[in-house]
């Protein structure tokens, strides 16, 4: 991993800049209004705010580029670059569980469970995850092949559907 990769996903302009107009009294909607703050005069005069704009691709790529290796050697490599000593680098840590499902566990039946819910049998979150971790071997592999891996405990919970 890059030692700068933390620079390469966080550091692109911010999306929604400029897109209020000038905080002048006389457009507001209410004109008993005699002060009006600059985030509040932002909430109500703009169709949306500013916010971070993350470049996760970088992230991605590395991940892709480690398929078929031992998640504790790619997790520890990460760890490397991204240590614990920077808000900027643990955000960018925390990113990692949008792409892959990491804590896979095996339930009593034999079943793969992710967060305690039978793999296969729930939706994700926003951002799906493209990779996971096999629990029985603890490589990073891609989730086109979580579905060929599942036990046939995981394929009874969800009705016989493949």
């Amino acid at each position: 991993m890059r030692a700068d990769m933390f620079k390469v996903i966080v550091e692109r302009p911010r999306w929604g800049a400029s897109h209020a107009s000038s905080p002048k009294l006389k457009r507001t909607k209410d004109f008993t209004i005699k002060h009006i703050g600059h985030k509040r005069h932002a909430s109500e005069n703009t169709p949306y705010r500013k916010s971070l704009n993350e470049n996760l691709a970088p992230l991605v790529r590395f991940l892709r580029s480690r398929l078929g290796q031992p998640w504790d050697n790619v997790f520890s490599e990460i760890c490397k670059c991204l240590d614990t000593g920077s808000t900027v680098k643990m955000h960018v840590r925390s990113h990692l569980e949008d792409f892959v499902l990491i804590r896979i566990s095996i339930g009593r039946n034999g079943e793969w469970m992710h967060e305690g819910t039978v793999l296969g049998a729930q939706r994700f979150r926003f951002r799906r995850p493209i990779f996971f971790v096999d629990p029985i071997d603890g490589i990073l592999k891609e989730k086109a092949l979580l579905a060929e891996r599942l036990p046939s405990a995981n394929l009874a919970m969800m009705g016989g559907r493949s």
